[in-house]
């Protein structure tokens, strides 16, 4: 898949098996626990024990997104590239320049918000305001539990702290034995880490193991406290993601994961064609205390 050996918060859910594959349905659903269970008290012989109505989940519901990538390619194309006259396999060539196309939209969509039939980004799911906005038809505004954490460092970031910030974020966002299990960079940021640890870099494939499997999927990093950090081109150049990928999930339909289709041209055409159609989304399922956005 095109996507996942451009990006590596397409291939790190692959790797760590924390794709979806969904048989089916119109839209993507999921109970979000919000709430705690109050009927837990100590009692004596005949005490009253309680029993009141409990209310710990809401749904979060989210839409699909349909992608279409189609490459044409008429007769007489083919005619003229034939023979010994033939430069290259322009066919071939032309889905070579249709996987690159596919790569640099998705990275695009990966940082936006969703906007009209756009998948869903971490524009939307990890915003820089986390009290504005809806995301799986659940106002932020008014429900905290769909807030992710956001650290505004006003430009106050640098080499000398940013490792103390790190550590920081991480007790933020550890609960019981749950955290961010990787985080996505923009270049200052990555520079700025790179310089505070240079002394005492350690490549993330010598240390095997979590941090090792992001090396093998062929993309640069380093590992703080064991956690991959991976820089990526298209991330805002202040800008980082703490992300726990069991709960920010991407989801795919079973069938249509790049689904190949031959295109018949009309009668009127002498063309010929073949379009790739994957439908998915990204979705969040739990937020407070789980993921964070920083801004150097």
């Amino acid at each position: 898949m095109a996507i996942a050996k451009a990006h590596v918060l397409y291939a790190w859910p692959s790797a760590k098996d924390r794709v979806e594959m969904v048989d089916g349905g119109y839209e993507l659903s999921n109970p979000l626990v919000v709430g705690r269970n109050p009927n837990i008290a100590t009692y004596r012989y005949y005490d009253t024990i309680p029993i009141a109505q409990t209310s710990e989940f809401a749904t979060a519901k989210y839409s699909w997104t349909r992608v279409a990538a189609s490459v044409m390619i008429s007769d007489q194309e083919q005619d003229e590239n034939a023979g010994s006259t033939k430069v290259f396999d322009l066919l071939a060539k032309k889905m070579d320049v249709l996987e690159e196309s596919v790569q640099d939209q998705f990275s695009t969509w990966l940082y936006g918000t969703g906007t009209g039939n756009d998948p869903n980004g971490l524009g939307l799911l990890l915003p820089s305001d986390p009290t504005t906005g809806t995301v799986g038809n659940i106002s932020r505004a008014t429900n905290i539990y769909l807030r992710p954490s956001s650290y505004d460092f006003a430009g106050t970031l640098n080499a000398g702290n940013i490792e103390m910030a790190w550590d920081d974020i991480f007790l933020d966002l550890t609960v019981k034995n749950e955290k961010p299990d990787i985080i996505i960079c923009g270049r200052n940021i990555w520079r700025m880490y790179k310089q505070a640890v240079r002394d005492k870099w350690v490549i993330m494939r010598d240390m095997g193991g979590t941090a090792g499997k992001v090396a093998d999927l062929g993309f640069q990093g380093v590992a703080h406290d064991g956690t991959p950090m991976v820089f990526d081109e298209d991330c805002d150049v202040n800008t980082a993601f703490f992300i726990n990928s069991k709960y920010i999930r991407l989801h795919i339909l079973k069938g249509v994961n790049w689904k190949l289709k031959q295109l018949n041209a009309p009668w009127t055409q002498d063309v010929t064609g073949r379009r790739m159609v994957w439908q998915g989304n990204w979705a969040i399922w739990k937020a407070w205390r789980t993921h964070g956005r920083v801004a150097a």
